[in-house]
């Protein structure tokens, strides 16, 4: 008798930084919120095969792990299933979808992340906390934007409003990043404006590091 077939979904917020965008990648404040309005989801469904399929229908795009290159969001899978210590037996098939603007600044690589992990935990019947959840994301987001600070997975996973500073696993001892919950006094409207104009976040951070490695204390001051 062939187990049931099963289907989990999750999802995780976007984001805004209000104040410290770039500026955050070199050590200072950022204020950052979730905007919970936008919102990514991810469904898990179970297969009769040992094949792991990725769809990403906004993109129009499938992955599947039956010869494909590595793609980040199934490292992220095997990082999370890893975590969960599950032993999978058969396929999955994983759908994401997202209504965040893609390559808009409002982290939709990490919402897309946060869905995924949020999603194989709840199939796997385990909760993780959400700062567990930032970490996994935070790793495969190294393969977005090579050198994240973490505020996009953080703030996307805990879904608060925060004051981020970021950390440093290289320092002596290291140092782990600085998360204030801020509270929000009382109702607000935020209006966001999209260009429509893309850039890759990635693309951005670049040009901003290699300015700051032209003129660093220019860059400092302005940060």
């Amino acid at each position: 008798m062939q187990p049931a077939i099963r289907s989990t979904t999750a999802s995780a917020p976007g984001k805004v930084i209000l104040c410290g965008e770039h500026a955050v990648v070199y050590g200072q404040p950022a204020i950052a919120l979730p905007l919970s309005d936008l919102r990514a989801t991810a469904t898990i469904d179970d297969t009769t095969d040992d094949t792991l399929t990725i769809v990403l229908p906004d993109l129009g795009e499938t992955w599947r792990s039956d010869g494909a290159a590595e793609h980040p969001l199934a490292m992220l899978t095997r990082l999370t299933l890893d975590r969960l210590g599950a032993v999978r037996r058969g396929g999955l098939r994983i759908t994401l979808r997202s209504a965040i603007p893609i390559a808009g600044g409002m982290g939709s690589g990490a919402a897309l992340g946060a869905a995924l992990v949020r999603a194989l935990a709840s199939h796997c019947g385990q909760a993780l906390q959400p700062a567990d959840i930032a970490a996994l994301v935070h790793e495969s987001e190294r393969f977005y934007h090579g050198t994240p600070s973490g505020i996009d997975s953080t703030v996307v996973s805990h879904e608060q409003a925060i004051w981020f500073v970021r950390g440093d696993p290289d320092a002596v001892p290291p140092r782990s990043p600085l998360i204030e919950p801020i509270a929000i006094g009382r109702p607000l409207h935020l209006v966001i404006g999209d260009t429509g104009v893309r850039a890759p976040t990635h693309l951005t951070v670049g040009g901003v590091r290699e300015r700051w490695r032209r003129d660093p204390q220019r860059y400092e001051s302005l940060f």
